[in-house]
């Protein structure tokens, strides 16, 4: 009876109800609320779990593993094609217990894309590796590789990471997208007063621009876009990155090796003997990058590095904390800038929605997910949501030993600053993102 009225309850949501297994209900639907959950759990007695449009039905993953009667050029192959064409930034081609899956991330979440039979796993594996001029007999030790893919025209270069794993290997492949870049202000979502601070950091002639979040929050798209507007004939820029991640034209590009003893103190060490106007540092990660970083801007030169802090006053903190001292801070840090990566609502489907929170105090319509064949989840692309600290005069005033976040944070704030909380809230508002995805970016803040 329970089954019944639960199946029934799913039906007047629009939910569809794939089957059972394992003592899991499974269904299918696009933005499903938490309380329509709940009510399923309840009239069914059990967990559920709820697949949106574009994930794979592991009730049938049985099907899906048929796939594997392609040889492994061919899989390889599809699987590749398949990644470029959803748009996906990562392939994940992982061994399990008695078979393999590949899973993608598109907008920052990964999906499973299939399960198959061990079979064709190893000859797989050895077909990317060869590709990726990895040494093929090495199984033991991570190795990295890349190689360039076209697809329907398109050209991707594809990064390959492989690392020893239950006695075989896992793979992952980075897609980078040439054609897809939008390295400008309005490609990675700066607008507005933060687009005009942003332009005014960079027609300062010297100071160290600091860039901040957790991996995957878009640093490098943020540096990018300030290099490609800073990048003119009558600027010598330089950079010194852990990859390189694209290659950009008029721009000289240095990528670690710490084989040959080029890391990012001592890169940054050889950029300044090369006459720079503008230097990037991959990220700062010792003391001594940091001084060198440092001493640099104060002397002349235009600086952009990034540093893992959750928000941007907390810059300042960790650098004191790496032993930097408080008057070299105040004296070179011109702007620091942190930021998170939200995807995007898919303009074809969004549907508005009347929402009532106190957390971002919104109160009035927004906009959340619905899923079409057009994006198939309900988003399509991710843009960032920025905080930027300018430090005046009084910040300045501020760094010395013994201050803390509170203190940096509350007269920023009087200053103008505008939070990650409410720069994601004005995303809320204008329809770019929906309350469901606000709140899981805000989980990392």
């Amino acid at each position: 009876m329970k089954r019944n009225d639960g199946i029934g309850l799913a039906s007047k949501f629009g939910i569809e109800f794939l089957g059972e297994k394992n003592n899991l209900a499974y269904f299918r639907g696009d933005a499903i609320s938490a309380e329509i959950r709940d009510d399923l759990k309840d009239a069914l007695g059990r967990d559920v779990v709820i697949l949106k449009s574009s994930e794979v039905n592991p009730l049938e993953l049985k099907t899906n593993r048929s796939k594997s009667s392609l040889g492994a050029v061919a899989l390889s192959e599809q699987i590749l094609r398949d990644g470029i064409l959803k748009c996906c930034s990562d392939v994940h081609i992982e061994p399990a217990d008695g078979h393999w899956r590949v899973r993608m991330r598109r907008n920052g979440t990964l999906f499973l894309y299939g399960e198959y039979d061990d079979d064709k796993y190893s000859e797989l594996v050895t077909r990317i590796k060869i590709m990726s001029e990895m040494d093929i007999g090495e199984r033991r030790r991570p190795q990295d590789g890349r190689f360039t893919e076209t697809v329907e025209g398109k050209q991707v270069d594809v990064r390959v990471s492989a690392i020893p794993v239950k006695g075989r290997e896992k793979l992952v492949l980075r897609l980078l997208d040439r054609e897809g870049l939008d390295y400008t202000p309005q490609g990675i979502g700066l607008r507005g007063e933060q687009l005009e601070d942003v332009l005014k950091l960079l027609r300062q002639p010297q100071g160290l621009v600091l860039i901040c979040g957790p991996t995957g929050s878009g640093k490098t798209s943020t540096l990018y876009t300030f290099l490609q507007l800073l990048n003119k004939v009558e600027r010598n820029i330089l950079t010194i990155e852990d990859p390189v991640e694209y290659a950009i034209d008029g721009i000289n590009q240095m990528q670690v090796n710490q084989k040959a003893n080029i890391t990012f103190t001592t890169g940054l060490e050889s950029m300044l003997r090369q006459d720079p106007e503008v230097m990037m540092v991959g990220e700062i990660r010792s003391k001594e990058t940091a001084e060198i970083a440092l001493r640099s801007s104060i002397t002349g030169h235009l600086i952009f590095s990034t540093l893992h802090t959750t928000d941007s006053p907390s810059a300042m903190i960790r650098l004191m904390d790496m032993g930097v001292e408080p008057y070299m801070l105040s004296a070179g840090v011109i702007g620091v800038i942190s930021q998170r990566l939200v995807r995007t609502l898919c303009p074809k489907c969004k549907r508005q929605v009347e929402t009532h929170d106190d957390y971002f105090d919104i109160h009035g319509d927004t906009f959340e997910p619905v899923g079409c064949p057009h994006c198939d989840s309900g988003y399509i692309g991710r843009e960032a949501v920025f905080e930027l600290l300018i430090l005046s005069e009084t910040v300045r005033s501020l760094i010395k030993p013994g201050v803390t976040l509170d203190a940096l944070r509350s007269e920023a704030m009087k200053e103008g600053m505008v939070s990650l909380r409410e720069s994601l809230r004005k995303k809320i508002i204008d329809g770019t993102t929906g309350m469901e995805e606000a709140y899981r970016t805000i989980m990392t803040l």
